[in-house]
């Protein structure tokens, strides 16, 4: 029987405030607390910000005042605001604000795409889709070189899906691109084995090509901040008070500190700091002392404040799941899949182990925490090792080093994790739209240990994010961003495409929750202050159509918010 909170058991604030007037009173509810008990209560207040009372009806309703105001739930699930720990809400906004970016579903709809723009633009003007990940289309497999030739001769095209992507002969014509073209640092320029020619593939090495244009080149300073706070606003929608944007630069902090001077922040960011892993030792202990800036708002973690915080530094380790560039430990099988035609070819590894040593080390010694991107299971085992190593120097426990992404853990390095005290944040809307497809590549025995969410939280804490970077649209974007998308998959581990994956690493619907509330917050030690319904903590919550504990399971994805609330304030109602 679920736990049923008094209000007796919960007044911890001191008696006088007890007199004052709630700012916001949500009654006449199923309110999940996700407090350690996962307790229920019917009621909760909210005064200057914060949780004031959880309890019965008639003991919240007793703190009502003139101007409180009053959310009637109707019986409905009350729960903390979510929290999603992976989001890049600048590119998205970016994205948002020139030309469409479509939605394509299969190779015919890619070359009917280019063929449009090839026919709109001028000869040799390029032509670029971004993040469009072969994984997902209907063939399950990247364009080749000649099917991107055969709709646009005479425009330079670049089919980028992330670190590794498919270019035209006209692009590589521009660029100079030969046989004789060599590959870059930890790059590939994939060439034929008979004719040595290039086969069109690039895998980090999107370098060698001259003059693609960027994402968001023409946008103006007022378009970018409008399209961050609609994107915010639709986050709201869906019941997100709390973001992790996992590589910033300090022009978007800074945008983000910008919002919340005036006002304007509508949800709470937690800010990754990208940095790059180049450089001597010495170099990088500048860099990393740098990034604090003259007004010390850049770092070390934990910088800032409840609205807007520093997180870690954020390196990336590898290529990705989704485009065969992922470092894991055993080769990747040949395959049109990914156009990989080599028998040892195993994903590429962006920095050196001993390189990366030294970065764990250097941010360790002045507190930094740190997160990696790390697709495959080769790159977590080198970053495990790098923690370990900076470990010995640095204790790294307190300061919640993590891995990002963590696709394939095994269970010696989950028993690293529990030892060093590293978490992980995971994406579950990959395992529905991907799974599928790595499943034919890698084959059932090397995807068990694929996004395991039982097996992680047996050995330490794992937390929900999106990787949203492109498109609004909280189903249709890249990468789905809906979090009750991400939560139903970990409730069922359902494929997009029938079946399901390894379902005895389901959660249940509790843990579910947690993830997307205070295991995040954990994440980024900030479970203190948010991630449940506490008296003291902040007053994020929201108000859901329906009982998220008992309602069919697959009605878990179609679940509507009715209210967002952030530090008592109201930023959504339906």
């Amino acid at each position: 029987m679920r736990h049923v909170i008094a209000l007796a058991a919960l007044l911890l604030a001191p008696l006088p405030l007890f007199a004052q007037p709630a700012d916001l009173i949500v009654h006449n509810g199923k309110v999940l607390t996700v407090d350690a008990k996962f307790a229920t209560a019917e009621a909760v207040a909210v005064r200057a910000g914060k949780v004031c009372a959880v309890g019965t009806n008639a003991d919240v309703l007793k703190l009502k005042g003139e101007k409180t105001r009053v959310i009637d739930a109707a019986g409905n699930t009350v729960m903390p605001g979510l929290y999603d720990s992976h989001t890049h809400p600048v590119g998205a906004a970016l994205g948002e604000v020139g030309d469409p970016i479509p939605l394509l579903r299969s190779i015919p709809e890619v070359l009917d795409h280019i063929k449009k723009r090839a026919a709109e633009l001028p000869e040799g003007k390029w032509i670029v889709i971004r993040y469009a990940f072969p994984t997902r289309l209907k063939e399950a497999r990247f364009p080749t070189k000649a099917e991107l030739d055969s709709v646009s001769p005479k425009h330079p095209v670049l089919y980028h899906a992330g670190p590794a992507g498919v270019a035209n002969s006209k692009a590589l014509e521009v660029s100079g691109v030969t046989k004789d073209t060599k590959d870059p640092p930890a790059g590939q320029v994939v060439k034929d084995e008979k004719t040595g020619e290039p086969t069109g593939m690039l895998r980090n090495a999107y370098g060698v090509l001259k003059g693609v244009p960027g994402g968001g080149d023409n946008v103006t300073a007022a378009q970018k901040r409008a399209a961050v706070l609609k994107l915010f606003g639709l986050y709201n929608r869906h019941g997100i008070t709390s973001i992790a944007d996992r590589n910033a630069g300090r022009g978007d902090l800074d945008l983000y500190l910008s919002l919340q001077k005036a006002n304007e922040l509508t949800l709470r960011v937690n800010v990754a700091r990208s940095f790059g892993a180049g450089g001597s030792r010495e170099d990088i202990g500048k860099r990393l002392d740098a990034l604090a800036g003259a007004d010390g708002r850049g770092g070390p973690t934990g910088a800032g404040d409840e609205w807007v915080r520093v997180g870690p530094i954020k390196l990336f380790l590898d290529g990705g799941m989704l485009n065969g560039s992922a470092y894991m430990r055993k080769p990747w099988p040949r395959g049109e899949t990914y156009q990989i035609t080599q028998d040892d070819y195993r994903g590429l590894l962006f920095i050196k182990p001993d390189q990366l040593q030294v970065v764990v080390e250097e941010a360790a010694k002045r507190k930094w925490q740190v997160t990696a991107h790390c697709a495959g299971e080769g790159a977590m085992d080198s970053l495990l090792d790098a923690y370990e190593f900076a470990n010995k120097i640095a204790p790294i426990k307190p300061l919640r080093f993590c891995i990002t992404h963590a696709n394939f853990p095994s269970l010696l390095n989950l028993e690293r994790c529990q030892r060093l005290g590293v978490c992980a944040d995971v994406q579950p809307a990959w395992l529905y739209k991907d799974g599928g497809t790595l499943l034919k590549v890698l084959g059932e025995e090397r995807m068990r240990w694929f996004q395991p969410y039982q097996s992680w939280l047996k050995y330490t804490t794992v937390g929900g994010g999106s990787d949203h970077m492109l498109r609004f649209d909280p189903l249709d974007s890249t990468n789905p961003w809906s979090p009750w998308l991400g939560i139903w998959v970990a409730l069922t581990r359902a494929l997009e495409r029938g079946g399901t994956h390894q379902p005895a690493e389901a959660l249940t619907r509790e843990q579910a929750v947690r993830l997307y509330t205070i295991n995040n917050a954990f994440l980024h030690n900030e479970e203190k202050e948010r991630g449940s319904l506490e008296v003291g903590k902040l007053g994020d919550l929201i108000v859901l159509d329906r009982d998220l504990m008992t309602c069919p399971v697959n009605e878990v994805r179609d679940v509507t918010v009715r209210a967002t609330v952030v530090g008592g304030t109201v930023v959504f109602a339906k």
